[in-house]
């Protein structure tokens, strides 16, 4: 999985005793990127409405009204939350038969479980606010510690240079808009800039932490594609102004949870 923060491409690594590692893209891939992306979303309409996940995806019984791009990203928070892997949950041959994803397991049982423990707690102290989540107690294990460390208490803090604070009262920074308007600007006259190709790498816990080329096609008003050549097969999202379309790894295994 890829995602811009602060204009940074982020990696997402999800195996055993592992975090979220920030690995910036180089400038001029980087600057591709951005303009492409730029370009593909100052054209699409609002009115666009992006497929759910229970409309892609195949037994999803709890994580459903959420697009499948925020259906990733939450397969992405219990992976690193639990410190595992895709097949943690999902069986083996998940890995080379996509319609494996789909099959209940007794792992996805408890999955759906704590969810709605989660949510539940939640609703009844934080008044449905964001406050517990999986990694509140897992901290990376697959079972939650129940008794504390000597070690964290007496021994020096860790410090996770990847660890992002967010201090109220402080300026807010510029919107994705406004620096993605203020690049464009800077290569010339906007309306000049009609399509876009750009060629990069990705790396994630999908590729198995390899890198693997990354193609983005974008065309105004309103076109773009994204490629992204796995080992397991090519992974394409396409929009075409109406509708967005999603083929490889994700639209074949047509899975969850």
């Amino acid at each position: 999985m890829w995602s811009t923060n602060k204009l940074g491409i982020v990696g997402l690594h999800m195996r055993k005793n592992r975090r979220f590692v920030r690995r910036p893209l180089r400038p001029c891939v980087f600057a591709a990127l951005v303009a492409g992306l730029a370009l593909a979303a100052r054209a699409q309409p609002a009115s666009a409405k992006p497929p759910l996940a229970e409309e892609v995806f195949k037994n999803v019984q709890v994580l459903k009204g959420i697009p499948v791009g925020e259906f990733m990203d939450t397969m992405g928070f219990f992976s690193a939350s639990l410190g595992s892997n895709c097949v943690h949950c999902h069986v083996d041959e998940s890995l080379t038969h996509w319609e494996k994803f789909a099959e209940d397991v007794p792992r996805k049982r408890v999955a759906r479980q704590m969810i709605q423990m989660v949510n539940a707690l939640n609703k009844t102290n934080f008044g449905g606010a964001r406050v517990v989540t999986c990694y509140s107690c897992h901290h990376g294990d697959v079972r939650p510690e129940n008794v504390p460390s000597l070690l964290s208490q007496y021994s020096l803090p860790v410090e996770d240079p990847n660890k992002v604070e967010i201090v109220p009262g402080t300026p807010a920074d510029p919107s994705a808009d406004q620096i993605l308007d203020k690049y464009i600007k800077a290569l010339g006259d906007p309306q000049r800039l009609t399509s876009f190709i750009a060629k990069g790498t990705y790396e994630g816990y999908d590729t198995y932490e390899q890198k693997v080329p990354l193609e983005i096609f974008a065309k105004a008003p309103n076109q773009r594609t994204t490629i992204v050549h796995t080992q397991s097969g090519d992974t394409t999202a396409s929009f075409d102004g109406r509708r967005r379309r999603q083929t490889g790894d994700v639209a074949a295994a047509r899975s969850g949870r």
